[in-house]
């Protein structure tokens, strides 16, 4: 196997098998990219030490969770699923199901376990470390022990036990030969790129943290949550601490709603591109791309033009940087020579704005779109006159992107939160 920039969800499917989790993005990209395709139940629950979230791209499913506020999920196509680090989950094919699970580069600690059908008790739990062990090898380590060990199967209270697992139908340890080799074989061309980071050395012990009360798992659509979304790049998840994995949907249909116009963006972090339905459009049902850092989008002037009849509906996720800075920059270039005309850097964390009240991040969600609002209207109100060659450039169609609506609702829901804030307390005092 080869790993890739890019590639086809369902033709790459057609040789994947069930809870293969094969890494399908070249080593150095984050969030990292995993496919199955699923005929039956997952023989375990997984939990892993950081957040996870997972695209149903076909058939119908269900995930079942254990020590979290949610029982379960029923998973259709467009349907995401958020699962917050430390939360045990399994997935159970209603049909088959071809899946995406996004992961950390680097995910650390994994875990597999079992639970009594009757009590729900955690009748055994084997941890190990992807940095020294690979999820494949971990899977198949764990069943077989499970297999060998009728404690490990058994309830304490009721004295049921769970049935051994056939192995057969799982590729798991052919897979492991199939990644070392591909792994051997990527790791010295992503480092002469700058782009592979060895994982920290780990210090400790092999526990995960149970999953945190306030971060319960979540689910979202892409077709109704786009529907619905004021703007391209509208976060589906309210999640964007550190670590945190940020799938954002984005409808183009230029048909209907005008030109785009062309910026360039910048981003410390990767951005990972899945089409979720296109026609007339450079990407096709099912594809997966992942650009350079620095990266144009919308119509580049001289670019043969949109048809009427394109769409896109995408889903473009990030993984927020963790113990580092996380930049962006939005560029708006010369439509006659292509020199740069207007540049805006900023914090990723940072809105542009005063918002009123205590802010916490889901307030401002996701800060890149409000920060786009903002170049754009300071590129529009601008004379747009480019130094280098004279040219007076188009005002930018910021309309057809949605983010001055969406920056405008940021600071009424932050005002309007704050003022009810206040009344909710002013409430909770008894009147003398």
């Amino acid at each position: 196997m080869r790993r890739k920039g890019r590639f086809q969800t369902y033709e790459e499917a057609r040789n994947a098998g069930p809870y293969d989790e094969l890494p399908m993005l070249e080593m150095g990209i984050d969030p990292q990219l995993h496919l199955s395709r699923n005929d039956r139940p997952q023989p375990f629950f997984l939990i892993c030490e950081q957040d996870t979230a997972i695209a149903q791209m076909s058939g119908e499913a269900r995930i079942e969770f254990r020590g979290t506020s949610v029982n379960r999920f029923d998973m259709a196509l467009g349907d995401y699923a958020y699962v917050p680090a430390g939360t045990p989950h399994r997935y159970v094919a209603k049909t088959e199901s071809i899946v995406l699970r996004y992961k950390a580069e680097h995910p650390g600690l994994e875990a597999v376990a079992w639970y009594a059908e009757r009590t729900g008790e955690e009748l055994s739990r084997i941890v190990f470390d992807t940095a020294k062990e690979l999820p494949q090898e971990g899977y198949l380590r764990a069943c077989r022990a499970f297999n060998a060990d009728k404690a490990m199967r058994t309830s304490k209270f009721t004295g049921d036990a769970l049935p051994e697992i056939d192995l057969a139908p799982y590729r798991w340890a052919e897979l492991v030969g199939e990644i070392r080799e591909a792994e051997g074989a990527e790791r010295g061309r992503a480092e002469k790129l700058g782009r592979y980071k060895p994982p920290a050395p780990r210090a400790g012990t092999l526990q995960i943290a149970p999953p945190a009360e306030d971060r319960p798992p979540l689910k979202v659509n892409v077709y109704d949550f786009a529907r619905t979304a004021t703007a391209s790049l509208s976060p589906m998840f309210p999640y964007f601490a550190p670590g945190c994995i940020v799938p954002c949907t984005a409808l183009q249909d230029p048909g209907g709603r005008g030109p785009m116009g062309y910026f360039v963006h910048h981003n410390t972090v990767q951005e990972v591109n899945v089409s979720f339905g296109a026609r007339d459009s450079y990407q096709t049902p099912g594809s997966v791309q992942v650009g350079p850092n620095t990266h144009g989008v919308g119509q580049k002037p001289g670019q043969a033009g949109n048809t009427g009849s394109m769409i896109n509906i995408a889903v473009i996720t990030q993984r927020q940087a963790v113990g580092e800075p996380q930049k962006e920059s939005i560029i708006f270039m010369c439509e006659k020579c292509n020199a740069e005309v207007l540049r805006r850097d900023y914090d990723a964390h940072d809105f542009p704005d005063a918002l009123q009240g205590k802010i916490e991040p889901w307030i401002t969600g996701l800060p890149t779109i409000s920060q786009s609002a903002a170049a754009s209207e300071s590129f529009n109100q601008s004379s747009r006159t480019c130094k280098s060659c004279g040219h007076v450039n188009a005002p930018f169609p910021t309309d057809y992107w949605g983010w001055a609506e969406y920056r405008r609702r940021t600071t009424v829901i932050a005002a309007a939160r704050t003022i009810m804030a206040a009344a909710s307390q002013a409430a909770a005092v008894p009147a003398k």
